[in-house]
């Protein structure tokens, strides 16, 4: 680390929860995890951005192919939330995606090390 790194602790006032492609037919294909403990892991960091009312985004990239639907259970957690990206693979090359991270207002960022 530099000398000249000041350390930022992350607040609820400078978080949200960005959840990209938490989709059916991905979370098969976790293998770290088997896909009910990937699925649980998901839901829980979504459970706590809305107890501590973090903005939330939901995002995935083709819901109709085969990577299948956003995990059901988080649309239902956040109904508003949900920001489709047909044919972009990288959430930042949708401007959708881009406007909804700009608009929660959220600016920290923690420098590379």
């Amino acid at each position: 680390m530099s000398a000249s790194y000041t350390y930022r602790r992350l607040s609820k006032d400078d978080a949200a929860v960005l959840l990209v492609d938490h989709q059916a037919g991905l979370i098969s294909l976790v293998q770290d995890f088997s896909p009910s403990e990937f699925k649980n892991n998901v839901l829980a960091v979504a459970a706590c951005g809305k107890y501590f009312k973090l903005p939330t985004i939901l995002t995935t990239s083709f819901e109709n192919g085969p990577n299948g639907p956003l995990v059901p259970e988080l649309k239902e957690m956040f109904p508003n939330a949900y920001i489709a990206r047909p044919g972009n693979i990288n959430a930042w090359d949708n401007e959708d995606f881009v406007k909804a991270i700009k608009k929660t207002g959220r600016k920290h960022s923690q420098p590379s090390l």
